[in-house]
């Protein structure tokens, strides 16, 4: 019953979010709004996402993960947030709200990414996330139809979409209310095999950066590069949507060593859009690239399934969020800096997608190419590196500051040593 409704929640679910935050931007685009408004928007969305994953990281005993409440409640509150937006105009307004409902998202994110790591073993967690994943491309392709045609209404429309949205919405909520939810009470274990997260962390991180900034690339190419009209991105989102319905499926039941291929695969997507000058080639490359991106974004949360023992559900579930959130963050600030750009952004991608299967090929045992136990030690020795480096930065930085402190101390003594000489001068008549 529970991995049903979870299923079932994901198709109105995604529904509902298409109508509602995919049509966000567009509002604000009708309002007046600029590009930099919009980007400054989508950066502070990250945020509550960063700050709750790192505190819920550090302290898991802050969620209190057993009762329905406190996921059908802000489940519910975020539909109902939707419903004050058609009536904003004003920027503060729109961003408090927003702000208001992406708490209540991370909070839903939370609450369902727990139960699913703690209700399933592995088998179960990449079948029910595959499921919820196919279902949610499926709903989010009836979500933008029906948002297509309730925007061809003009401004009334945006009105249909919110509201009809929220409600949908609120229909999700109550399949998600309905199944009895009992998660077992367990202390957060002490984390283990720490080089081997971190490197799972570490790729998750740039494998979101680069997928974020892989769409700020492609639009500025279809858009800039090859002069096509606005409608080929939406068709380039809808096969790539489409695809991800069946890529979903297959890689929720694929062995990790086949996750190899999607990774070096995806890899070569920059180098593909920029080289694929003929309109249809990109939608081919739409589908390409969907169905092997598809592996790739699934890889951190199934080896944090694999490693739930050493973990533990809420700290899997918190890391994955905030992770994202670091991830969205990173590729929208280097996408926003060479928006108008796209060789540079291209160079941004294709780095951090090297960077991203590096780390994957030499130190996740799963999918590495080198041996499991050379995996391990590179591993090992890229999470002392880097704890190495962490350390000696905040031990200099430190040092920069008690510098900067003596030179200002120093600056005020020499200062107040010249006024007491001016004025026993002047008193002086000297």
């Amino acid at each position: 019953m529970l991995k049903l409704a979870l299923i079932l929640e994901a198709l109105l679910a995604y529904i509902y979010v298409s109508l509602t935050n995919g049509v966000f931007l567009t509002y604000l685009a009708s309002l007046g709004y600029g590009a930099s408004t919009m980007s400054f928007i989508v950066l502070i969305s990250s945020l509550p996402a960063i700050i709750i994953g790192y505190l819920l990281f550090k302290d898991p005993h802050l969620l209190s993960s057993s009762s329905k409440a406190n996921l059908v409640i802000p489940h519910a509150f975020e539909r109902l947030t939707w419903l004050i937006v058609p009536f904003l105009t004003s920027l503060p307004g729109l961003i408090i709200v927003y702000a208001i409902k992406n708490l209540f998202s991370v909070l839903i994110s939370l609450q369902i990414n727990n139960i699913i790591f703690s209700c399933f073993d592995e088998r179960g967690i990449r079948d029910v996330t595959s499921k919820r994943s196919s279902l949610a491309s499926l709903s989010s392709i009836l979500g933008y139809f029906l948002a297509t045609v309730f925007l061809s209404r003009k401004e009334v429309g945006f009105y249909y979409c919110f509201t009809y949205g929220s409600l949908i919405g609120l229909v999700s909520t109550a399949i998600i209310s309905l199944p009895k939810i009992e998660l077992p009470k367990v202390l957060p274990p002490s984390v283990k095999a720490v080089s081997r997260i971190y490197s799972i962390s570490l790729f998750q991180v740039l494998y979101v950066a680069s997928s974020s900034l892989l769409s700020i690339l492609w639009v500025a190419v279809l858009i800039k590069g090859l002069s096509l009209e606005s409608y080929w991105v939406t068709m380039i989102g809808l096969i790539g949507t489409t695809v991800s319905v069946f890529a979903s499926l297959f890689w929720g039941k694929a062995s990790f060593k086949h996750y190899r291929f999607s990774l070096a695969f995806d890899a070569l997507t920059p180098i593909l859009i920029l080289i694929a000058y003929n309109p249809l080639a990109q939608l081919g490359i739409s589908a390409y690239t969907s169905f092997f991106s598809t592996a790739s974004g699934f890889l951190g949360g199934f080896l944090y399934a694999r490693y739930l023992n050493e973990l533990g559900s809420i700290r899997a579930s918190s890391l994955l969020m905030m992770l994202g959130g670091i991830g969205q963050l990173v590729g929208t600030l280097i996408g926003s800096l060479g928006r108008e750009y796209y060789l540079p952004l291209a160079v941004s991608v294709s780095l951090l997608k090297i960077i991203t299967l590096t780390i994957a090929f030499l130190t996740i045992p799963e999918v590495a190419i080198v041996p499991e136990e050379a995996a391990r030690n590179y591993a090992n020795t890229l999470y002392s590196v880097s704890v190495l480096g962490y350390k000696s930065s905040l031990e200099l930085s430190k040092e920069a500051l008690m510098m900067t402190l003596r030179i200002m101390a120093l600056t005020f003594s020499l200062l107040t040593l010249y006024i007491i000489y001016r004025i026993v001068t002047i008193l002086l008549g000297v």
